[in-house]
């Protein structure tokens, strides 16, 4: 199966991600949430508040893609992989749909994460350096933060990337700001007119200050987990050999990903860290387990391998994971 993921059929491998969102999705279709999943801001409540679970469960399949396909788009374009390859789009449909999937905070914002990505890694192909690059990926990080508040630790990964693209003027710091804070000021003008501003502030900082780490959960979920976090540690270990011997670009455009590792493992930490808590490190997981899979030469394109291990491997985790959230239980 590797072999097709490694070469232009698209078909197949569509047919291939299309298959395991399926299998990974059933469940929730077949016994759909009945409450409201917790941890979004009232943005997010607002625009899935009276949608049914059944479509809700559509959106969020649709979207998922949708940023799957965006991840993949990003990484081509930046010649961090391949075209023709969508190993992608295939682990960060697996990230997120670990466990329990459903249209949650976290898979909403991922989207203005992946869009703030897009503009940090376009820095580095313009000539000068672009004020609107700064403010478009910092608003993008705002809006985040008010569908899913927790998301706010992704600023971290913002700020170091700042330094990492050079970008020292006062005026990039100040695009920064303005950028972050343009979402919020109309958010916080509506709370201030219906009189809400104290009381929603208040729940914003009690979401922020929420740190809890659960270690209860299956076998499965746990099992589950494990294999997660030793696939992006690993991948994190390729990811950094691969950056030897690159063009000063290619290094920063990978530092990019590698940093929002930071803000994933925070963004964990505050939904539980364990079990299945995938879909928070979703972006650098699906990026970084690429890389244990497809080799990328000088020019960013990926080569054909017929090493009988990896082929076992790679079908073996699919499998694994395609059918893990069959024995997952419903709560």
């Amino acid at each position: 199966m590797l072999k097709y993921f490694k070469s232009n059929n698209i078909i197949v491998q569509t047919i291939v991600v299309l298959a395991i969102t399926g299998l990974m999705w059933a469940p929730s279709f077949a016994h759909p949430r009945t409450s409201p999943v917790a941890g979004g801001g009232s943005l997010f409540y607002w625009l899935t508040g009276a949608l049914s679970p059944t479509l809700s469960n559509v959106i969020a399949i649709v979207l998922m893609l949708a940023e799957g396909v965006l991840l993949t788009s990003i990484l081509y374009r930046h010649k961090l992989i391949g075209q023709g390859s969508l190993l992608p789009l295939l682990f960060y449909v697996i990230a997120m749909s670990a466990g329990r999937p459903a249209l949650t905070p976290v898979l909403l914002g991922s989207l203005f994460l992946l869009l703030a990505t897009r503009q940090l890694l376009l820095t580095s192909t313009l000539l000068s350096i672009g004020l609107d690059k700064t403010f478009g990926a910092a608003a993008c990080v705002g809006l985040a933060t008010i569908i899913c508040p927790t998301l706010m630790v992704f600023l971290i990964p913002l700020v170091i990337s700042m330094f990492n693209y050079s970008l020292y003027s006062w005026r990039d710091w100040a695009m920064l700001v303005l950028g972050f804070l343009a979402p919020w000021i109309p958010i916080e003008t509506y709370y201030w007119i219906v009189d809400e501003l104290f009381y929603r502030n208040y729940l914003l900082l009690y979401t922020l200050t929420d740190f809890h780490l659960n270690v209860g959960g299956t076998a499965m979920q746990w099992a589950v987990s494990v294999v997660f976090l030793l696939l992006l540690l690993c991948g994190i270990l390729r990811v950094i050999g691969m950056s030897r011997n690159r063009s000063i670009n290619f290094n920063k455009n990978i530092a990019t990903l590698l940093l929002f590792t930071i803000g994933s493992v925070a963004l964990a930490g505050y939904n539980g860290l364990f079990p299945v808590a995938t879909a928070d490190y979703a972006i650098p997981l699906a990026g970084c387990i690429t890389y244990l899979f497809i080799e990328v030469g000088s020019s960013g394109l990926g080569r054909q391998s017929s090493n009988l291990w990896y082929n076992i491997l790679f079908i073996v985790l699919i499998l694994f994971f395609a059918l893990s959230n069959w024995y997952m239980p419903l709560a």
